[in-house]
């Protein structure tokens, strides 16, 4: 009995020329979606009206931010978004367990002020939230990731 793999071997792979001659009809992949395949015809026809009343101008619109998201404010401080658009805020737990902490990563500008708002408003010691220049992350004692994404999207981030 032969085996699968010297079935294989036996039958040689069938060259382009040979199946461009074959009668089988092959089947062509479009490159661009956006255009279609086969030709098609289509016919148009506009028809144009005109009034003579005027109209008067439609008011001036105010440009404002979409109502899912709060107003921006300007900041010497910034906190980018993942890639999936969530918050880099993260729960830490060092020392086997003992030490929990939260990570807070992507902070941008002026990391002092940032770090001041975040204490000042979350109620922690300035002391107990530390800085990471290199890194740019900011850690805070304590598991308070839904404080600190609650207090981001409350800052417009």
């Amino acid at each position: 009995m032969l085996r699968p793999k010297t079935l294989l071997r036996a039958l040689p792979a069938p060259s382009r020329l040979a199946l461009a001659q074959a009668s089988v009809p092959s089947i062509t992949l479009a490159r661009h979606y956006s255009t279609p395949s086969e030709p098609q015809s289509t016919t148009t026809t506009t028809t144009t009206t005109t009034t003579t009343a005027t109209s008067p101008p439609p008011p001036p619109t105010t440009t404002s931010a979409s109502p899912t998201q709060p107003p921006q404010k300007q900041t010497a401080y910034h906190v980018r978004r993942t890639p999936s658009n969530q918050l880099a805020v993260y729960h830490l737990a060092k020392r086997g367990g003992n030490k929990k902490l939260t990570s807070i990563k992507k902070v941008e500008g002026d990391r002092a002020r940032f770090r001041a708002a975040l204490a000042r408003d979350l109620g922690v010691a300035e002391k107990g939230v530390v800085v990471n220049n290199l890194t740019g992350h900011v850690i805070i004692p304590g598991h308070r990731k839904e404080e600190v994404t609650g207090w981001l999207e409350r800052q417009g981030f």
